[in-house]
């Protein structure tokens, strides 16, 4: 009886201590740069972000193989992917193209509009991260100004969620970047 009870004891124990953690990540913030004087003459763009539908379960996205897709079930965004890329890239777009005003978000739709349709955006099995999909620039009236495919590898610094985030962010860095010289 004694053996028992002891036993019950260790099962209760180690049914504790597996119980997996779940972890949340964000990318990190961009500072914005100072408002430009005059700023208000500035031609303003609406940044729309659209993403594949597997890219806003929740978790992170990991690439196995050629084919083979995983969505981390422990490893999860701590806020919606579609905002935080879209927090990122305003900031950044805002280094890249000061002479613009960037908005996430706008009352009045009657604006340029700069679209990013992110069909990738996940690490891959080899230690990269990848970037992938097309933008879309329109005027206000809503006319197909410019559009341009992307895909970009960008090689973690290290392993796990940490690094694969870090290597997102970077990522949109470079997306930015290859953009703002398109304008």
């Amino acid at each position: 009886m004694k053996t028992r009870i002891i036993l019950a004891l260790l099962c209760l124990l180690t049914a504790c201590s597996s119980v997996p953690v779940t972890r949340y990540y964000r990318l990190p913030d961009v500072p914005l740069p100072p408002t430009l004087a005059g700023s208000v003459d500035r031609p303003v763009v609406l940044l729309d972000i659209k993403l594949a539908d597997f890219l806003s379960a929740g978790g992170i996205a990991y690439q196995q193989g050629e084919v083979g897709l995983t969505l981390a079930q422990q490893n999860l965004w701590a806020e919606r992917v579609q905002e935080g890329v879209k927090r990122v890239l305003v900031a950044r777009m805002q280094q890249y193209q000061p002479n613009q005003l960037w908005l996430g978000s706008a009352p009045d739709a009657r604006i340029s509009t700069l679209t990013i349709e992110l069909s990738q955006f996940n690490g891959r099995d080899d230690g990269k991260a990848l970037l992938g999909g097309r933008w879309t620039l329109r005027n206000a009236e809503q006319k197909l100004l410019m559009q341009s495919p992307f895909y970009l590898e960008v090689a973690q610094q290290g392993a796990g969620y940490d690094a694969l985030v870090l290597a997102l962010s970077e990522g949109l860095d470079r997306l930015s970047q290859n953009i703002s010289k398109d304008f």
